[in-house]
């Protein structure tokens, strides 16, 4: 499903190697989202944007998925830390979603299908995304039995002080600890074993 990565103002990947089928990155613009709903159902807008969503991962916080801030519209969230799924299961005594925050996922979900874009990516291929206005999926994919068949994708989160969006206040704990926060910084050049990343087979 559609999401933004936790932190991050640009997501990048370098595509190394594709799979023998599947794998294509969709993209669609939050903005497209933010003004479709608005024209049709302005009540969703402001079920995003209450302070009532319980995000578990990576820690638990209640907050929007939708920012207005210093004069822009800004999206970050995934469902995986709002409703877990089977890797990661989320735990019971957390909140669960309201009916009327499902629908708003779901009305999200079907606005961005209905305008996405699909990239069919190719090895040597480098590309960047706004994280903050820019939703991204993967749909799924099968690795073939070469080692040019086996989907690699290098990604990288960037955040600049002087030239990125200000933050929310909300967001500022996960920017801190991703961009801050003293930390290895290891880059995967070769693949890494198949249970490394176990959602990266599934589409996300």
């Amino acid at each position: 499903t559609f999401h933004n990565e936790e932190s991050g103002d640009v997501v990048s990947w370098l595509t190394r190697n594709t799979a023998a089928a599947g794998g294509k990155c969709i993209i669609a613009s939050a903005h497209t989202v933010y003004n479709i709903l608005a024209a049709t159902r302005p009540d969703i807008i402001r079920t995003l944007s209450r302070s009532d969503w319980p995000f578990a991962l990576p820690k638990f916080q209640c907050r929007p998925i939708l920012f207005h801030h210093d004069g822009k519209i800004i999206i970050n969230f995934g469902r995986t830390p709002l409703m877990g799924n089977p890797t990661h299961p989320r735990p019971a005594h957390f909140p669960s979603l309201t009916h009327r925050q499902i629908e708003a996922l779901d009305a999200v979900e079907a606005i961005a299908r209905a305008t996405q874009m699909e990239i069919q990516t190719r090895a040597g291929d480098i590309h960047f995304i706004n994280n903050l206005a820019i939703l991204h999926r993967r749909e799924a994919f099968v690795n073939g039995q070469g080692p040019d068949e086996r989907r690699h994708l290098v990604r990288m989160r960037v955040r600049s002080e002087s030239l990125g969006w200000s933050i929310p206040a909300e967001l500022h704990r996960e920017w801190f600890d991703a961009f801050e926060k003293p930390a290895d910084r290891v880059w995967h050049l070769e693949p890494m074993p198949d249970a490394f990343f176990p959602l990266r087979k599934y589409p996300n």
